[in-house]
């Protein structure tokens, strides 16, 4: 164990190593029969995320688990899912109970003596998984240069967009949410990425008409995810 109050606690999704002093391990297993396709790549690709306590605003240990609750504005892969659309990645199900509620009441107290607020962050404290700088979709190429978002509009792309020209951009500055959505062939819906300005309308067009969306192909929910968590961190620090 080493500290008291560190340990690793094992999870059905993973396993939760805590260090006793302020900083959690969370190891993914995308491994394990029963997954669906899109958490089984998301758990995979994940691999190992490195979470500061002060991202936290409580952990709870019941029946189902342990559940870290992280502050808002903490985390930008949770802010672009905001944890509807997949399993979410701090919950850890079927573990030893004891064990758990030992590192919970670790990190309770550690929160505590670090006079951690539950109030949002005002900057993000977990890294976006890595991702490229160029995004191809079904309708539209995503690229970022420059302090800019381009999106390179392909022949399929529709007449909305073409109206616009071949590309359109937007300064970075200006962009003030990123939302992601992936495809859920069970509700035949096509997942999409599209971005927000102060001067977007409350009544947006459906995605494959809306110039600032990208409808994303097949099998790349998980990059347009980690695509938009990054993008999110380059228009908030």
């Amino acid at each position: 164990m080493g500290r008291v109050g560190s340990g690793e606690l094992t999870s059905t999704n993973g396993t939760v190593v805590w260090d006793g002093i302020g900083v959690l391990r969370l190891r993914y297993d995308g491994t394990r029969a029963g997954l669906d396709a899109l958490t089984s790549s998301l758990w995979t690709r994940l691999g190992e995320r490195i979470l500061p306590v002060e991202a936290l605003q409580s952990v709870e240990v019941g029946a189902a688990g342990l559940k870290l609750i992280l502050r808002d504005g903490a985390d930008p892969l949770q802010s672009v899912t905001g944890g509807q659309v997949v399993m979410d990645p701090y919950d850890f199900p079927e573990v030893d109970p004891a064990l758990a509620e030992q590192i919970a009441r670790d990190i309770r107290s550690t929160l505590v003596r670090r006079d951690v607020p539950a109030t949002p962050s005002a900057r993000w404290l977990l890294a976006p998984p890595a991702a490229p700088d160029r995004l191809e979709g079904r309708d539209a190429i995503l690229s970022v240069a420059n302090g800019l978002l381009t999106f390179d509009y392909k022949r399929s792309a529709g007449r909305k967009k073409k109206s616009l020209g071949e590309r359109w951009s937007v300064p970075l500055g200006e962009i003030v949410d990123v939302e992601w959505t992936p495809n859920q062939g069970r509700f035949n819906t096509r997942g999409f990425l599209r971005v927000a300005t102060a001067g977007t309308p409350v009544e947006r067009p459906k995605p494959k008409h809306d110039p600032a969306a990208m409808l994303i192909p097949g099998g790349a929910d998980v990059d347009a995810l980690f695509f938009a968590a990054r993008l999110l961190t380059r228009i908030r620090p």
